[in-house]
């Protein structure tokens, strides 16, 4: 008999495939061996008397909606998700198959994982890019961040785990970093995606402001000045060697104003780049300190039954807000460029 989606009738957790799960030989209710050691007989006593079986009074699953057969239910908490999601939108586990197992320590109430069963490679069903991948990377759950587990760490990181869970264990070991890539191109936004809102909202106010008053100086200023240097070589005919000289005279005479207005555009888009490597260096740093330090007071105001679902919500990214600021970036840019 398939027990799979069913609830046990002690614990009420959702069976799993591999679960060890024994059944009355009376009445035929499933149970987790270890909740029918529990109580040590079958619930159903009231079954035995009457010769009924426990499927047919108490499994009476209605049939499935249209909508509710295009669901999946997470193999964790047996939270319907939508067909093509890979993460419950409750519990924050994958949603990749029965036998996989978040290898995370979870005293939540109905919400349990069991570590023990996982095995060395961890397969990600139907992503070919990933087929044995460690969603801890290598690092042990128990693993001690200050005062903070491993498993407490990966569950508020949440997205890629595998790559953020080895370099946060190299700062905490050796004190040296990881260039983040994510972070050089994308700046303060990716700082909004990672929910590290105030540093994310100044490097990105500033990172505008320097792009801004490049667009403004040059547009109104720069791009005329260097234009007119130009046109004053070019027009006397003279040969290249003879040019840069003139080219460089001209440039000479200039009022230190104009040649800051001239020299300013590129002194701004140095300051761009440098800013950028300031995010790719110090992002993983910033995050992991970012990340313990939210996990710690989370862990000072909730009870143990709470803590990992609060650290869940708390965590992971927030992807709408990252791509708003990037979109409005471009549309700042394009209309300041009409002008």
């Amino acid at each position: 008999m398939d027990f799979w989606e069913k609830e046990c009738p002690v614990c009420s957790k959702v069976f799993h495939e591999g679960d060890d799960v024994v059944v009355c030989p009376k009445c035929g209710a499933p149970y987790h061996r270890e909740c029918y050691k529990e109580k040590g007989k079958c619930i159903f006593v009231d079954l035995h008397q009457s010769k009924q079986s426990w499927q047919e009074v108490y499994d009476k699953t209605p049939p499935k909606t249209e909508k509710e057969e295009e669901m999946t239910a997470c193999p964790t908490c047996g939270e319907k998700n939508p067909k093509n999601a890979l993460i419950c939108q409750k519990c924050g586990n994958f949603l990749s198959g029965s036998h996989v197992r978040f290898p995370f320590d979870e005293n939540e109430k109905g919400e349990g994982f069991s570590p023990e069963n996982l095995p060395e490679g961890w397969m990600f069903a139907g992503n070919p890019f990933a087929l044995f991948i460690d969603p801890m990377g290598g690092v042990a759950k128990d693993e001690d961040f200050d005062g903070v587990s491993g498993s407490e760490l990966a569950r508020y990181v949440k997205t890629n785990t595998p790559y953020y869970m080895p370099v946060f264990k190299k700062i905490k070991d050796t004190r040296k970093g990881r260039f983040n890539f994510a972070a050089f191109f994308f700046f303060g936004g990716w700082y909004l995606y990672r929910k590290q809102y105030w540093k994310g909202a100044i490097l990105s106010l500033f990172y505008f402001a320097l792009v801004l008053v490049s667009y403004f100086v040059t547009n109104h200023y720069a791009a005329d000045l260097w234009k007119e240097a130009y046109d004053a070589v070019t027009a006397s005919g003279v040969s290249y060697p003879q040019w840069m000289e003139i080219f460089s005279w001209a440039l000479a005479h200039r009022s230190s104003t104009e040649l800051a207005l001239m020299y300013l555009p590129y002194l701004l888009n140095l300051l761009q780049f440098v800013v950028q490597l300031f995010c790719g260096f110090l992002a993983n740093r910033s995050y992991f300190r970012h990340s313990l330090k939210t996990i710690r007071k989370l862990k000072q105001v909730k009870n143990s039954e709470n803590l990992m679902k609060e650290i869940s919500e708390n965590g992971g990214v927030n992807t709408p807000l990252a791509w708003s600021m990037m979109v409005c970036y471009l549309i700042i840019l394009f209309s300041f460029s009409l002008f």
